[in-house]
């Protein structure tokens, strides 16, 4: 069940719709019985879930329905997962699995069956500050018969944008990026992604299918991006015109939607022409390949680290960049890495090296292939699957990304907040204390992830009220907790909530046991009074057994058992806070703390007061002496005093 209104059946897979880590299950409307498709989300793929208002605000005939959203716990893996209701899309697609033939459509009719429907949707998401991202042939459906077909845009929440795309989808620079390292790009790239669809459609299928993605790319490079999906194919003008302008490989000369609206109303735009490579005289010879142009040399040398390295140490591609290429920021780039070529780390040298040759490549580093938009997303999804994230780290340290956006900083819009966003990474990742390093970094670059603490596995944790409840949930399994809270729930807490935790994290990450329960109670209790949770019995009675060590921080004895005794009968409300009153309120540690300070003093006095004895034990022979002498000095005086007076008294009185 998701919100009361939706069933789901989770024995009656819908394979057809299913992509990635995204699952697609039968699900009915409980009030009308209209059938629906569930899909599951993987953790990893960084699922769209703050954008599932803007969605389903998004009116639009053409764009594929979202009904519901939430987390489900999943019958028979005992785990929580997030799930997406759409309604059901039509059977057919335009580029069905498992074949390399599109539907067909006429030329006639593909701008109202496909081109502008797409382009209405493209509009409505972009006025709600979204892009598309998964506009692919698998990812649209027709509905209509033949001659009247039109498109419905299938959904694009299960995964981040652009995360299932494969090479062709991608323009020439954000097809060598690694699918989550491509970043969050922009309604060009869904109009990239929509002119491929049209030329296979005109083309009756994928013109490349089969060729593994480097061969794609380096024939998009060859060719361009239009005479590499189009051929020799002859078209109307109208939509040669529309495919040049939104497959143009030159970013800034390629359509925006406003172009496309304006195409769609019948107004000519100005001819696109083809983006010119810089091409050799000669080529260059790296590993028995010619090569006569520098993206794909640049791929090469990425791919083979070592035989980049010993050609580094010859003279040779030196000389063929001068001799062939006569360009001045080309020549400054070299200039650059050369100065800092000598003593850096071998990994580094050849990053920098294709990255001065190609700078509107991705960064590519060991076996990453990375734009910083999509440092955050690639990120989380290798954690999510467990890989070594070491490379990752090391990226960051190396800065390869401010040289990236060092050397097109004119050219990026927010390039000096990204600059100051990978310097603080930097330093975050400098320190190695709890809440900061890699697990920070992963929170702080994506806003959808869910915390991956690996205890967490089985839950779908958005935020620290659901950590909260995940907890307890832990605790009635009967799992044990230690810690309660490893680094990744709390670097995960300090990003989202930084006040839940980081006026406590001095305690949290403290050495001392006492210290250390005294600090994370107080955050999670915090998180409990913040988000309203209900009471959490389960994990109260877990941390009561835990408070041994932040009780015996009391130095009364008689306190101490107090404070014992009464614990357990706090555990069983459920209430952190009033758990938090037994071992942590204010006043009774002030009162401890006074009073021990003052037996202390009485302590050192008595002390004092013993040492002095003993030194005059040592002299017994005149021990007591001085004192007795004072005794009967003050006895005699006494005496003589008190003769004196009853001399006087009877004298004048007695008489």
């Amino acid at each position: 069940m998701l919100g009361g209104e939706v069933e789901i059946f989770p024995l009656k897979p819908l394979n057809a719709y299913a992509s990635f880590e995204t699952r697609a299950f039968e699900a009915r409307d409980i009030k009308t019985g209209k059938p629906l498709l569930a899909l599951t989300a993987g953790r990893g793929r960084c699922p769209r879930i703050s954008a599932v208002g803007s969605y389903q605000n998004v009116k639009s005939a053409h764009l594929l329905k979202l009904v519901s959203a939430g987390i489900v716990e999943w019958p028979g893996e005992n785990k929580q997962v997030y799930t997406f209701v759409f309604d059901l899309p039509p059977a057919r697609k335009l580029l069905p699995e498992g074949t390399m033939r599109t539907v067909r459509i006429g030329d006639e009719r593909i701008i109202a069956a496909l081109i502008q429907p797409a382009v209405e949707v493209l509009a409505d998401l972009q006025a709600a500050d979204l892009v598309h991202g998964a506009l692919t042939g698998d990812n649209i459906f027709i509905a209509g018969a033949e001659g009247g077909e039109v498109a419905i845009i299938g959904e694009c929440l299960s995964s981040a944008p652009f995360f299932r795309h494969g090479a062709i989808y991608e323009t020439i620079e954000r097809a060598m990026a690694q699918p989550g390292g491509r970043g969050y790009g922009t309604a060009k790239n869904d109009l990239y992604t929509l002119g491929v669809c049209v030329a296979m459609v005109l083309r009756g299928g994928n013109p490349l299918a089969g060729k593994p993605d480097d061969e794609v790319i380096r024939e998009k490079i060859d060719k361009g991006s239009y005479a590499a999906l189009m051929g020799g194919e002859r078209l109307p003008a109208y939509l040669t015109e529309f495919l040049r302008g939104v497959l143009h490989d030159d970013e800034a000369a390629r359509w925006n939607l406003e172009d496309a609206q304006r195409w769609l109303e019948g107004r000519r735009l100005s001819a696109k022409q083809p983006h010119n490579v810089m091409r050799a005289r000669r080529p260059f010879v790296f590993r028995d390949r010619k090569y006569w142009e520098l993206r794909t040399l640049a791929m090469d040398l990425a791919a083979h680290p070592s035989d980049t390295l010993a050609l580094i140490e010859k003279d040779g591609l030196d000389l063929w960049l001068k001799r062939n290429f006569e360009d001045r920021d080309l020549e400054l780039r070299l200039e650059t890495f050369w100065k800092k070529e000598d003593g850096a780390l071998r990994e580094r040298v050849v990053a920098e090296l294709v990255q001065a040759l190609d700078p509107y490549a991705p960064v590519r580093y060991r076996d990453l292939s990375l734009f910083p938009q999509g440092f955050g997303t690639a990120l989380a999804d290798a954690m999510a699957r467990g890989e070594d994230v070491q490379h990752y780290a090391e990226l960051i340290s190396l800065q390869l990304f401010n040289g990236w956006i060092n050397q097109r900083y004119e050219e990026i819009a927010e390039s000096a907040g990204m600059v100051t966003l990978f310097e603080k990474c930097r330093n975050f990742l400098a320190q190695k204390m709890p809440g900061y390093g890699i697990e920070r970094l992963v929170y702080l670059l994506n806003k959808e992830i869910v915390c991956l603490s690996p205890m967490l596995r089985d839950f779908y944790v958005l935020g620290p009220g659901h950590l909260l409840m995940a907890l307890e949930r832990l605790a009635q399994r009967g799992q044990k907790l230690e810690p309660v809270l490893d680094r990744h729930m709390i670097a995960f807490i300090s990003v989202r909530e930084p006040k839940m935790i980081d006026p406590y994290l001095g305690h949290v990450i403290s050495h001392d046991r006492g210290y250390q329960v005294i600090g994370i109670l107080r955050t999670l209790a915090a998180i409990q009074r913040r988000f309203r949770i209900a009471p959490v019995p389960a994990l109260t009675r877990t941390l009561s057994a835990q408070m041994g060590p932040a009780v015996e921080r009391f130095f009364d004895r008689d306190l101490r058992q107090a404070i014992a005794q009464r614990l357990a009968a706090a555990a069983q409300g459920g209430n952190l806070s009033a758990l938090l009153e037994l071992v942590d309120a204010p006043p009774v540690v002030q009162d401890d703390q006074i009073r021990f300070a003052h037996a202390r003093r009485e302590f050192a006095f008595l002390t004092r007061e013993r040492a002095a004895l003993e030194q005059q034990l040592t002299r017994r022979a005149t021990f007591g002496l001085a004192s007795g002498r004072q005794v009967a000095l003050l006895i005699a005086s006494v005496l003589g005093v008190a003769s004196v007076m009853l001399t006087i008294f009877h004298y004048y009185f007695w008489r």
